[in-house]
């Protein structure tokens, strides 16, 4: 007896693992330890390439191996939506020109640090600094939509900043003035790091961002801030600053709602 599988790693190869390489123990049956569709990490034990039969084991994997597997398959996989993204975007469409892709950044990352699963890292980094991205041989345009791509997935492991303000317009314009002066903050945002302002409770404003850097992320904030403030004396309005830039936790934002 035996169960086949397809390799999700190598293009759903199928593969198979005979009943004693299941588990160390006996079994009433196979499907007590198997289900169909559930992912399992499993050991190559022999490759018949003239067959092209793949055999795998099962209970030869240790939980340390669990672990790396599963952790080098999310990466992989992370790697594998964002180039899929930036393909599309491109309007790449053959597998040709994504294997073209992969081979000028992915691969290419990989190769440049010596080490197979270079590019997650590399792509994390990239996110902070775009000139990681320097040594790939891509032009411009490509690079710019990989780099925006590569924000947008990445986009878990941004911080959140905040700063909490007063903003009172007590001249002709009033709320007009509020509202130009918060218009000019929002112009400050760029389309990796775009700012939000909300109404906590007049005349006291949240202005928010995320971002992959923490300190970009806070100078962004500061820059919005001066802005504001600029505007709204313009109208001859008022600009106090009552928390400053900072990040900013679930306990942080419920305590200023």
């Amino acid at each position: 007896m035996c169960v086949f599988v397809n390799l999700l790693e190598y293009n759903n190869q199928e593969a198979m693992i005979l009943s004693t390489e299941l588990s160390r123990r006996r079994i009433p049956s196979i499907t007590s330890l198997v289900r169909i569709g559930r992912k399992e990490v499993a050991v190559v034990l022999r490759v018949d390439p003239l067959r092209g039969n793949i055999d795998l084991s099962k209970c030869r994997v240790t939980p340390d191996d669990v672990v790396q597997c599963q952790e080098s398959f999310a990466r992989g996989r992370t790697i594998n939506t964002i180039l899929g993204r930036t393909a599309e975007l491109m309007g790449l469409t053959t597998n040709e020109q994504l294997e073209n892709l992969f081979e000028r950044t992915a691969w290419f990352l990989n190769e440049k640090y010596q080490q197979i699963g270079a590019a997650y890292d590399a792509f994390v980094r990239a996110a902070r600094d775009e000139h990681e991205l320097d040594a790939c041989p891509i032009d411009e345009n490509i690079k710019n939509i990989l780099l925006k791509t590569i924000r947008q997935h990445l986009a878990a492991t941004a911080v959140k900043c905040q700063a909490n303000i007063h903003v009172t317009c007590w001249g002709p314009d009033g709320i007009d003035g509020i509202k130009q002066a918060l218009k000019e903050g929002l112009s400050v945002s760029t389309d990796a790091i775009p700012i939000k302002i909300n109404l906590i409770a007049s005349p006291l404003y949240a202005v928010t961002l995320s971002s992959i850097d923490q300190q970009t992320g806070i100078k962004t904030l500061n820059d919005a801030l001066q802005q504001i403030a600029k505007t709204i004396r313009q109208y001859d309005g008022a600009f106090r600053t009552v928390m400053a830039p900072r990040v900013v936790n679930i306990a942080d934002e419920m305590a200023s709602q």
